[in-house]
């Protein structure tokens, strides 16, 4: 796990419960009756934001509705591009395939566009590891047990976040149109890379994660949606202040 990705699990929306209620136990032991009430105060209002209220579905619905799937795909792809984040690196190198993250379509609809593009080469692009094994490596070696030829399959290591793998899709392939497939709530920061970096990129979002009902009585779903949705916010917001976008 990247030193971001730790952070955010740490001290992310998701942890807020943990922390809160942790505060809270600490006051009431050392008698800090007023400070006990204020984090149960904060405790209460993460619960209605978080777990009760559809934040998360709004906020996600508002990143996935920013680059649509579109109605009819474009006549010419030299690549379809896929981001990595689909695997489960730990999970993988114990049962020596690939094992789906909860993003695995990125990977398996690469195998339909491969169908529609048979003349495309299908990459994907990351480089996170784990005891020397690549995310690349093993979704490489998935669309090859699949039966994807191993001359239309390319890898891009080496690319570590979002804008870095729009810098390697710049470099591997100038000029190229690409059909993007990664993540619709992660699509906003992908394009917004690829147009830095100078892709011609045609964006083709996967894994819809918003519901169409306002309200849901999964409280963990809710807390992960919003959580998941919050990190792709301030990942936006870090890029721009750090002046990638």
């Amino acid at each position: 796990m990247s030193l971001n990705y730790l952070l955010w699990a740490l001290f992310g929306p998701a942890a807020w419960f943990v922390w809160l209620t942790l505060f809270t136990a600490i006051f009431l032991l050392c008698g800090a009756l007023r400070a006990a009430r204020g984090a149960t105060a904060l405790l209460a209002l993460w619960t209605l934001l978080f777990a009760i209220l559809p934040t998360g579905n709004w906020l996600m619905s508002r990143l996935e509705a920013a680059y649509p799937r579109p109605a009819a795909l474009p006549d010419r792809i030299d690549a379809v591009a896929v981001l990595a984040g689909a695997e489960q690196l730990r999970a993988s190198a114990l049962s020596g395939s690939l094992e789906f993250g909860p993003h695995g379509e990125r990977v398996s609809e690469a195998l339909a566009l491969a169908q529609i593009y048979p003349q495309a080469k299908i990459w994907i692009v990351g480089g996170v590891s784990h005891n020397g094994s690549r995310d690349v490596d093993w979704t490489a070696d998935y669309w090859r047990r699949t039966g994807l030829p191993q001359g239309r399959i390319g890898k891009i290591t080496g690319t570590l976040d979002t804008c870095a793998n729009a810098r390697g899709l710049a470099e591997t392939l100038p000029g190229k149109r690409v059909l993007l497939v990664t993540s619709g709530f992660h699509m906003p920061r992908a394009m917004a890379c690829m147009k830095v970096a100078g892709v011609d990129a045609v964006a083709y979002p996967v894994d819809r994660q918003a519901s169409d009902r306002e309200f849901s009585a999964a409280f963990i779903e809710n807390v992960e949606r919003a959580d998941l949705a919050l990190h792709e916010y301030v990942g936006l917001a870090w890029y721009r202040l750090s002046g990638r976008l």
